[in-house]
């Protein structure tokens, strides 16, 4: 059986496949093997998986007033209605496996309140409370749904935010543990997460975070 990562360039799909001994699919956004804007036929022919992360999405950090209509319906796209269309392919066939799981990448942000996150922070929020409820209407069918929740990590994404020494000291010095996170660290997670029926998980938003959620 094997594990479909949708947006597998990501550093931390990246850091997936290097720890884990899992048999992967990868299928990376708009270099020719995957279009997330198109009719997703690519995923009819896939078989015998038991296992999914979507890993697509953005960081549009701006203030309220200078956010556009564009900028709402893209975060939506992306990391939400994405998701929505990957599942609706795929879901018949993971219904076929035995303990598959399924696993989501929101943010911290989703539930800590952040400024210039108007418009990332509710696409992610729609993405958690999208698995909460697959979780519900799928436990029968046997299907973990599972998301896991970073903080600021380390990748290509968040450049502009750790781009000089001082933006990373003070990312750092803002989280508890005061370290920013590592691709390798998010990954773990997830292939924990990969495994969610036989650790008895379903329907979590894990924090991956250095305790920047809980702790003050």
């Amino acid at each position: 059986m094997k594990t479909v990562l949708i947006g597998a360039s990501s550093e931390i799909a990246k850091a997936l496949t290097n720890i884990s001994d899992r048999d992967f699919i990868e299928l990376s956004r708009n270099n020719g093997t995957f279009d997330l804007a198109g009719d997703l036929s690519e995923l009819d022919a896939l078989d015998g998986i038991n296992g999914l992360v979507y890993f697509p999405g953005t960081i549009n950090l701006k203030p309220f007033n200078m956010l556009k209509d564009n900028d709402f319906q893209n975060d939506l796209e992306i990391n939400y209605l994405g998701a929505v269309r990957v599942l609706r392919k795929l879901l018949p066939k993971l219904k076929d496996a035995e303990g598959a799981s399924v696993v989501f990448i929101s943010t911290v942000a989703a539930s800590l309140g952040l400024s210039f996150h108007a418009s990332i922070s509710p696409a992610k929020a729609a993405l958690e409370a999208l698995c909460r409820s697959l979780a519900a209407e799928y436990v029968g069918a046997k299907i973990c749904f599972n998301t896991v929740a970073p903080s600021l990590t380390n990748t290509p994404m968040a450049n502009n935010l750790l781009r000089t020494d001082r933006l990373v000291e003070a990312s750092k010095e803002r989280n508890p543990m005061k370290t920013v996170g590592s691709p390798k660290q998010i990954a773990k997670t997830i292939d924990f997460l990969l495994s969610a029926h036989e650790n008895w998980m379903t329907g979590q938003v894990i924090p991956v975070d250095g305790g920047m959620v809980n702790l003050k």
